[in-house]
């Protein structure tokens, strides 16, 4: 028989041991057991000890619905892994999304496969609205009617940025996926890294007062642009970035700010007040950092651009060059015409201005006027003993003779007045009555007032 190898390990409580060392812990009393086993066993305990029904009440978190839905359901201090197969999923009559308060009925089993212990939900019904999504709700209400997330306030991005804060934690993921996206699109651009907590506490003041200094010292520090973003994970975990102070923060923030906070179907305050929101960190690099080769590709396209245009009006000014010595000609003729044609006009007008044509034309114009004269006086002298004519006419009409001739006659005083009125007689008047073919002398004898003749009575 071989004899085996000295093992100190051994020597249990012997003379191996050294002063100071711990108690040697006990040998195991099986022989070592496979994970598989092991799972096996948890799940026999969980299931034996967990037996009949459980209902579990809670927040919904990081819902997705893959035919199988996978959830949490969490409290204030604690987060259950969950699963409801797609056949129990099919008889939930509810659209549950996360943040809603539902009540779940179902067991409690270990996952042998991959040695995860969760819940396997087989009803679901809704309790309420959770605390979180209550407070995201509310904190949303009261910014959006303060002006927070209107769209008009939010400045465009930076074409060319040189250097960019960013604001994360340096030990994690998202950090590490901004540098690797900005070192393929574009490495000259800057990162300034800001060291914060993103998740916790102390998260929330970290991170705003971050994006104020930040703010403060854009323009001595060179930073063209802001770059808020962590990983995915809970709305717990996440919840640093809907707190108020955050909130402030960025709506004060005159720099550019982006933010990328979880995954895509994450929302946060701060992403609805950013100037700009990526779904991913790497999305928000890629949205702040341009394409090197892209940039290279519209440097040789205007490149090919500007040779074009240089090689077109090289080409145009050649053939301007060989037109020049035709348009010059074409020019000379063209001006050499047009001084024929002025001095032409220029002899006409002298003829015109020479005595003999100018009096031949006063002349002519003399000889116009004259008949014209002429033709005028005529036609006045004419009219105006039409118009005599008619007015001698019109005067016979309403002359003494002809009043008296329609049977009209006058009455005179003694004095030779028009008698107008009875009111001015006195009995023992003398009249003198004027007819149209004498006069007739009467004295008043009496008098007597009568209406006017319009006031007398009408036969009807």
């Amino acid at each position: 028989m071989a004899r085996r190898s000295f093992n100190p390990d051994d020597a249990l409580g012997g003379l191996f041991n050294q002063p100071g060392d711990p108690p040697a812990e006990p040998a195991p009393s099986e022989e070592p057991i496979t994970p598989s086993a092991l799972n096996t066993r948890i799940k026999d305990l969980l299931e034996r000890g967990l037996r009949g029904p459980i209902e579990l009440v809670g927040e919904l978190s990081n819902l997705r619905k893959q035919g199988h839905w996978y959830f949490a359901l969490k409290d204030a201090t604690s987060v259950v892994s969950a699963v409801m197969w797609r056949s129990d999923a099919g008889k939930v009559r509810l659209d549950p999304r996360d943040g809603d308060e539902v009540v779940i009925t179902g067991r409690v089993s270990h996952w042998v496969p991959g040695g995860r212990t969760q819940f396997y939900a087989t009803a679901m019904r809704k309790q309420g609205v959770g605390t979180l999504e209550e407070q995201f709700q509310a904190l949303c209400l009261e910014l959006r009617e303060l002006g927070y997330f209107e769209v008009d306030r939010k400045q465009p991005l930076p074409a060319f940025p040189r250097r960019i804060a960013v604001v994360t934690s340096a030990t994690g993921a998202a950090i590490e996926d901004v540098r690797r996206t900005a070192a393929t699109r574009l490495p000259s651009v800057e990162l300034l890294v800001v060291d914060v907590r993103v998740q916790g506490e102390e998260a929330a003041a970290q991170v705003a007062e971050a994006i104020q200094r930040l703010d403060r010292a854009a323009t001595p520090l060179g930073i063209d642009a802001i770059l808020v973003t962590r990983g995915g994970g809970s709305r717990e975990d996440l919840w640093a970035f809907n707190e108020r102070v955050v909130a402030d923060a960025a709506f004060r923030c005159r720099t550019p700010l982006v933010a990328a906070i979880g995954h895509e179907v994450d929302t946060s305050v701060i992403e609805l007040i950013a100037d700009h929101r990526s779904s991913t960190p790497t999305q928000a690099a890629m949205h702040l950092i341009p394409d090197r080769s892209e940039l290279v590709a519209q440097v040789d396209y205007q490149q090919d651009r500007l040779r074009s245009a240089l090689r077109r009006r090289a080409e145009i000014a050649a053939e301007r060059m060989a037109r020049v010595p035709r348009e010059l000609q074409r020019a000379m003729q063209v001006r050499l015409q047009r001084a024929r044609t002025i001095v032409a006009e220029l002899d006409g007008a002298l003829k015109q201005q020479r005595p003999s044509a100018r009096l031949a034309t006063v002349r002519t114009r003399l000889a116009a006027l004259e008949t014209r004269l002429q033709e005028t006086m005529h036609h006045r002298i004419a009219t105006a003993r039409t118009r005599l004519e008619s007015d001698r006419l019109r005067l016979t009409a309403v002359g003494p003779h002809s009043v008296l001739a329609r049977g009209f006659t006058c009455t005179m005083d003694e004095s030779g007045q028009v008698v107008r009125s009875v009111s001015g007689l006195a009995p023992g008047s003398m009249l003198t009555t004027v007819f149209e073919d004498g006069r007739v002398r009467s004295r008043v004898d009496s008098l007597e007032s009568t209406p006017p003749l319009d006031d007398s009575p009408v036969d009807e």
